[in-house]
């Protein structure tokens, strides 16, 4: 199998868990804020899957997208349980920002046109989210327990 499918491939397994991954942080909080922040990292994920699957499609026409069941892309797991405060979510989540900016700049590096440059902005999209991320724990760092004991915070007028 031809090198860069295969990195492509992964890269489209991580955007899916990615996605999914936000999609369930912001089905379980209570704070309208961070859910709104969740909310729109799933969907930018979402748009990540879209873009990479057309890239494919256009390098590889006659093949088949397979996303593999998991990935080896070098990207940190996000693992939390009910009990772990928020905080510990943001920090895995900044983490797998970061790693996924690196795959995608080291991944513009296989390409010679304008495939290069799209793998360079995703590079600089997912570190945007890391600095999203990064404001919004600073923020909860301060108020670890805001999410449980006052859930009327961020109501807006």
């Amino acid at each position: 199998m031809d090198e860069l499918k295969r990195l492509l491939e992964m890269a489209l397994r991580s955007e899916i868990d990615s996605r999914d991954i936000y999609k369930k942080s912001a089905d379980s909080t209570k704070n309208a804020l961070l859910k709104e922040k969740f909310e729109f990292l799933s969907g930018e994920e979402e748009k990540h899957r879209k873009m990479i699957e057309n890239i494919i499609r256009m390098k590889y026409p006659d093949e088949n997208i397979n996303v593999p069941e998991s990935t080896e892309v070098p990207l940190p797991r996000v693992t939390v349980t009910e009990k772990d405060p928020i905080s510990k979510l943001l920090s895995q989540a900044m983490d797998a920002e970061m790693a996924a900016s690196k795959f995608y700049e080291n991944l513009s590096t296989k390409f010679d046109d304008e495939k290069s440059y799209l793998m360079r902005y995703l590079s600089s999209v997912e570190m945007s989210h890391y600095y999203l991320l990064q404001a919004e724990r600073e923020i909860i760092l301060r108020f670890e327990d805001y999410d449980q004991y006052f859930e009327m915070m961020h109501v807006g007028p």
